[in-house]
């Protein structure tokens, strides 16, 4: 097994080849140093919604060290500005959670058709954080913090209202209760002590990501097997998983050696309602909700954590 300094190296290599690359026009958005003045932080909160919106976000994952999945299912996606100079701090990717998870299903406390029936209202942010020199600043826990807010279950509802659910064509209650995430290594600062925001425990240590290439191995020597026409959201577990547990019980490999890495990753969970898992048990049917607007979130950031890095500078 990979040693995990290894496998930061193969997926920083990863991640330079497919994630988005810095496109032409946008680079005025992305701050030097020397153009942020902290005590003077403006933040401002847009959702992807055009053209312009889709390359500033698809730019700034060319700063990720690690691959950049694209989301699954619904997405939402946010950015989040300096007014005080027009640039860009960072950005957050709504989208929908994998099926089986087992961290968290045993901190919901559901069962499997409790879960089928709720999963709806659960969504995962796949990708969030700041961009430099913003990052510097802990612009990474603001960005955490605007994902829970007001502004974003408005968004939510507004957006799925009336939407028929993909797999089931099922019309269900616009109701968003729990965001989740997980970090790419272990625990990660950014949840760290921020409000809202609450450790689980750690997945159980599998992924797919490093065998980028083996994948594409994959796919050609089974392409006339039945596994790769469940290709999509809502056709099963994660297809990369399958393709490649398929490949190795074919070529005699042991899945667990190639697929364990030698780190886990850390969930989290910022619930939206009070009673979340009372809802996604459904022993409740409507959602209490605790959030706060995206301008209370940025004076809590401003007073807890940017006043430190200005102390600091």
């Amino acid at each position: 097994m990979v040693s995990k300094e290894e496998t930061r190296e193969v997926l920083k290599r990863i991640a330079l080849e497919v994630n988005p690359k810095m496109e032409r026009g946008v680079e005025k958005y992305f701050a030097k140093r020397e153009e942020v003045k902290p005590e003077k932080i403006e933040p401002l909160l847009e959702f992807v919604e055009g053209e312009k919106e889709n390359k500033l976000f698809r730019s700034a994952c060319s700063f990720w060290s690690v691959p950049v999945s694209s989301g699954y299912g619904r997405r939402i996606r946010l950015l989040v500005f300096d007014k005080s100079n027009g640039k860009l701090m960072g950005i957050a990717g709504l989208c929908d959670p994998v099926i089986a998870l087992r961290v968290r299903d045993e901190y919901i406390g559901w069962n499997k058709e409790q879960r089928f029936k709720k999963l709806y209202h659960v969504m995962t942010a796949y990708v969030l954080g700041a961009v430099p020199p913003y990052n510097e600043l802990l612009g990474a826990k603001l960005i955490a913090l605007a994902v829970r807010t007001k502004e974003v279950l408005e968004y939510f509802k507004n957006k799925y209202t009336g939407k028929k659910t993909l797999i089931r064509g099922e019309e269900k209650p616009a109701e968003l209760v729990l965001i989740d995430t997980m970090g790419a290594f272990g625990k990660s600062v950014i949840y760290n002590r921020l409000r809202g925001w609450k450790f689980i425990g750690f997945t159980q240590g599998y992924t797919h990501i490093h065998l980028n290439g083996l994948f594409e191995e994959a796919k050609e020597k089974l392409k006339n097997k039945e596994v790769l026409k469940g290709y999509g959201f809502g056709k099963g577990a994660n297809w990369k998983f399958r393709v490649l547990l398929e490949y190795f019980k074919e070529q005699g490999i042991c899945r667990e050696e190639m697929l364990k890495t030698p780190f886990k990753r850390g969930y989290y969970v910022a619930p939206l309602a009070e009673n979340f898992k009372e809802f996604l048990q459904g022993k409740e049917e409507k959602p209490i909700y605790n959030i706060r607007t995206f301008e209370e979130e940025v004076q809590y950031w401003r007073l807890r954590w940017l006043a430190k890095r200005i102390t600091k500078t």
